[in-house]
């Protein structure tokens, strides 16, 4: 499943076929939703993963094609990437008829950040994740109330002239939060409990920070290394846990196309 309802995530339609060609046999098929599968862009990065055939289906009847089968769609042993809620229910009830990667809930960033990085570059992140869904969670730890007001400032200016504001503002509102903790210690702990899907460590010094983190899918180190890449070019794959579940699965891998026989 390539995703696209809302927003084309370009990652999904080079990576999700890679992991499966590197290490598994048979056939790759690919399933934008349906305005979107014919954009140069996907279809593109799909001839450079080699997907076998594209399919110009989305949603909940990608799902039940793929996992029963039709007339023109074959049916498939593993669906995989990411959708809306409705997606994702429909994966939850086919799971047994074939095999599934997660059940992927609202896109999260969660993001620790000290004074050095610029006001702007974090308001913007934030944005970047809350413009996906409306349920979409979008969090700033900082230890410094100054520099937490500051960023405030920045995500409201940026929202103004943000095309899908709308979207944007509902979901920092819904689920957006901007915490004053005592210190970075007290925000990886916190991090730890929330295990979310995005996580930056806009710091001075990220890999330091890292070393405490337990509990996450996707880390970006430092100032200039935006969880958007994650969505548009970053690989190995953006398919990630979310809604806690990070504290006991991982991302997808090219071990999630590997079955063994004991």
């Amino acid at each position: 499943m390539f995703p696209g309802g809302k927003l084309l995530i370009l990652q999904p339609c080079s990576w999700l076929p890679f992991l499966q060609r590197w290490r598994a046999s048979g056939n790759s098929h690919g399933h934008p939703p349906t305005e979107r599968g014919d954009q140069p862009c996907c279809l593109g990065r799909s001839g450079f993963s080699r997907v076998d055939r594209i399919y110009r289906v989305g949603g909940v009847q990608a799902i039940a094609a793929l996992a029963y089968g039709t007339e023109s769609i074959l049916k498939v042993d593993k669906i995989v990437g990411p959708g809306n809620q409705y997606v994702a229910t429909a994966k939850r009830l086919v799971y047994g008829e074939v095999d599934i990667d997660m059940v992927a809930g609202p896109s999260e960033i969660v993001i620790v950040s000290d004074e050095s990085t610029p006001s702007s570059f974090v308001a913007a992140d934030l944005i970047s994740q809350a413009e996906h869904d409306e349920m979409a969670l979008a969090i700033l730890m900082t230890s410094s109330e100054a520099f937490g007001r500051e960023v405030k400032k920045e995500v409201e200016r940026q929202l103004s002239s943000l095309k899908r504001r709308k979207v944007a503002s509902a979901s920092l509102h819904r689920r957006g939060a901007i915490l004053i903790v005592k210190n970075l210690e007290q925000a990886i702990r916190l991090v730890n409990r929330i295990a979310p899907e995005h996580l930056e460590l806009a710091v001075s010094k990220p890999l330091s920070l890292m070393k405490r983190v337990k509990h996450a899918g996707a880390v970006f180190l430092g100032s200039h290394t935006p969880e958007a890449i994650g969505d548009y070019m970053a690989g190995p794959n953006h398919i990630l846990p979310t809604a806690g579940t990070a504290r006991f699965s991982s991302p997808l891998g090219v071990e999630d196309f590997i079955k063994g026989l004991t």
